[in-house]
């Protein structure tokens, strides 16, 4: 149980930084979007290999237009029972341009099964190659912390950071937090839906307050895993 509540006080720390960092940039800015995420991802997994596709869209303005939409394949090597490496590839359509973005990821995640309850850490580096604009490096961390609460229903609580490296620009990128909720109807259907806060800096330091809307299906074709895998979502 102590290494639970580590876990949790990292996360809560995580949690009240961005609501302090929230008001602090919010003296400068009065700046709010509604934006909404929808997305289809089909998952496939036997033994050692989870493989999975995504097609998702984001509206911005207030959920009035269309700000991007992308295509991201990761294939999640179970390296031991609480390891994960994650190889990925994102091809994002925007409006005046294309990205491409190779990563990899690291996950650490503990499962307490006696409280039904998974801890997952992520790490995870990217390299975002842009059309028209110089090409940058990314860093993300984000916790998850998810609670199965029957076998219809799990409940999820994040918070995670991204940096920036570039010839354009250096330093803290943005943020994101909050709930979501994930309805399994049966072994090869399911539903995520959540709430998140997010903070998005433009690069000169002024920053966006975005409330967030998120609704995906999720299509499982096979699960034959040799262990349990992290629960988590790309952010």
């Amino acid at each position: 149980m102590k290494s639970i509540y580590q876990h949790l006080l990292i996360l809560f720390i995580l949690l009240v930084g961005a609501v302090c960092f929230a008001q602090t940039t919010s003296e400068d800015t009065d700046n709010w979007d509604n934006v909404m995420y929808t997305s289809n991802k089909f998952t496939y997994g036997t033994k050692d290999w989870r493989h999975s596709a995504e097609f998702q869209t984001r509206f911005n303005d207030n959920l009035s237009a269309l700000e991007q939409w992308h295509i991201e394949y990761a294939a999640t090597y179970l390296v031991a029972k609480n390891w994960e490496v994650v190889p990925d590839f994102r091809y994002t359509r925007k409006p005046n341009r294309y990205e491409y973005r190779p990563g990899i990821g690291g996950i650490y995640k503990r499962i307490y099964k006696e409280s039904n309850i998974q801890l997952v850490h992520q790490v995870k580096y990217q390299y975002d190659i842009k059309e028209g604009v110089n090409n940058s490096h990314g860093l993300r961390y984000a916790i998850f912390f998810n609670k199965v609460l029957s076998d219809e229903l799990i409940l999820t609580a994040l918070a995670g950071g991204i940096f920036e490296f570039g010839k354009n620009f250096n330093g803290f990128l943005g943020l994101r937090t909050g709930v979501s909720a994930a309805y399994v109807f049966n072994k090869a259907h399911s539903v995520n839906i959540g709430y998140f806060y997010g903070l998005l800096n433009d690069r000169s330091n002024e920053y966006t307050n975005i409330g967030i809307i998120s609704f995906q299906l999720i299509i499982n074709i096979s699960r034959e895993y040799k262990y349990v895998p992290a629960k988590y979502f790309s952010l």
